[in-house]
């Protein structure tokens, strides 16, 4: 899944960088983080983000098809994130927290192959593979209305 991840850039060398994650915020949980340097940001990020949905998983009965990104732009305009000065976007594996993974086999028309292989070559930042995309697909399909 992608998060959106605003930065505070430190105003000197003694302060840190501190990171926010705004799509847990809908879920009445934070997900911050800090780094000393900004190669240390993506890991800092990807940890805080991995231990605040196993904590949400273990403490209710929270699923991860119900986070939702807004997007960068969306909370970049909001002037409750004014102090984080830059924005990107990280792509975290969530398959840890949805259960095992398994093969099934499952007959489509090779025209709908061939335009789903198009999608995930033309769009390789958002779907790593032809799973991937079915899973989803299958994941929209199934969120409640």
């Amino acid at each position: 899944m992608f998060f959106s991840v605003g930065v505070e850039t430190p105003k000197d060398e003694n302060t840190a960088y501190g990171m926010v994650v705004p799509a847990f915020f809908a879920h009445d949980c934070a997900c911050f983080s800090a780094a000393d340097t900004q190669s240390d940001i993506p890991a800092m990020v990807r940890e805080a983000i991995l231990l605040t949905i196993e904590e949400m998983i273990y403490s209710s009965d929270f699923t991860v098809d119900q986070l939702h990104d807004a997007g960068h732009l969306v909370y970049a305009a909001n002037p409750e994130y004014a102090d984080f000065d830059s924005w990107f976007v990280i792509d975290i594996d969530l398959s840890e927290f949805e259960g095992k993974q398994q093969r099934i086999n499952v007959a489509l028309p090779d025209t709908l192959i061939k335009r789903i292989d198009t999608r995930v070559k033309q769009e390789p930042m958002r779907y790593r593979d032809r799973s991937h995309f079915i899973a989803e697909a299958a994941r929209h399909e199934l969120q409640p209305d």
